[in-house]
């Protein structure tokens, strides 16, 4: 998004959102209910997520596994890893951390505010809310999994010799330059991604399996895919937003030629999508197990009062 801004003014701009992340932060110290403080939080933790950064998260987060993986199998030279641990790079995470940690805190306080409204009213309420997330949860899911699926489709089929949206004459582009299985793991890791967001609408995602020692069986605490969910769902938003403003500037990225090969581009014009509805997804799971367990407790509170 500050690739085209002059150095300087970059550096004023991220030198102003600073500030006003202190001031958010010492806002919410104080009233951590807060509705402005908290929705003014989640605008601007969302803003410098999202919006200040671009691909290279995404790069640094999903490239770096799968190119290892790549490197021990010898399709790619190791030391091109070591040119992903740069500065750019790394700024880039940093700032997003920064962001969702502070759209975190404004999302708790919205939260915490709905939870003490409830307080004071009966089960309707979280049942309300409970039902409303697992609706809104059921469409954003299938969103999320569509799209990934989408993409892995395409680059799976390069790797397994189909070239599902581009010509033949770049997909052997593509195996000269090793690419094809690269972007065969990135697809797989869209698949694996896909499969586990499944969870959010599932049994299976509220429960720990037997497979997991220690914990089978247990109750999966609601932050932890909630949150792992959020974290994901930020740096595909992020490139695909970058992919987006590139692709309408008629800005050349990607592979050569690739501006010409619709298999090479058209999946990611859909990771903002993907990206926000998983976000709205994770967001509907967390409310969703929540109001469970608030009608938890309150039946529990009502069945000690009856038997005492």
């Amino acid at each position: 998004m500050m690739d085209p801004v002059p150095s300087q003014v970059g550096g004023w701009i991220l030198a102003g959102a600073a500030v006003l992340v202190g001031v958010l932060v010492v806002l919410m110290a104080r009233r951590p209910a807060a509705r402005t403080p908290a929705a003014v939080s989640v605008l601007v933790g969302v803003t410098l997520a999202v919006v200040l950064t671009d691909f290279r998260v995404l790069v640094f987060a999903a490239y770096l596994p799968v190119m290892a993986v790549a490197a021990l199998l010898g399709k790619v030279e190791p030391h091109i890893m070591a040119t992903m641990l740069i500065w750019p790079n790394i700024n880039q995470m940093v700032l997003m951390i920064a962001g969702a940690s502070l759209a975190s805190l404004g999302i708790r306080g919205l939260m915490a505010r709905n939870r003490a409204g409830e307080m004071m009213a009966d089960d309707s309420a979280p049942r309300l809310r409970a039902a409303t997330a697992r609706r809104v949860g059921r469409w954003a899911t299938a969103i999320a999994v569509i799209v990934p699926v989408g993409y892995a489709v395409t680059r799976i089929g390069w790797f397994a010799g189909v070239p599902i949206g581009i010509s033949p004459s770049f997909m052997q582009q593509l195996d000269d330059a090793n690419a094809a299985p690269i972007g065969a793991g990135l697809g797989g890791v869209a698949l694996l991604g896909a499969v586990l967001t499944l969870g959010l609408v599932c049994r299976w995602g509220e429960a720990w399996p037997r497979w997991v020692p220690f914990l089978r069986g247990r109750a999966i605490p609601p932050r932890l895919p909630a949150s792992l969910a959020i974290a994901i769902s930020l740096p595909i938003m992020s490139a695909g937003l970058m992919y987006v403003r590139k692709k309408l500037a008629g800005e050349v990225f990607g592979a050569t030629g690739a501006e010409n090969e619709p298999g090479a581009w058209l999946p990611e014009m859909f990771f903002p999508v993907w990206g926000a509805a998983l976000a709205i997804a994770a967001l509907a799971y967390l409310q969703r197990r929540t109001a469970g367990q608030e009608l938890l407790r309150r039946s529990t509170s009502t069945r000690g009062l009856v038997s005492g």
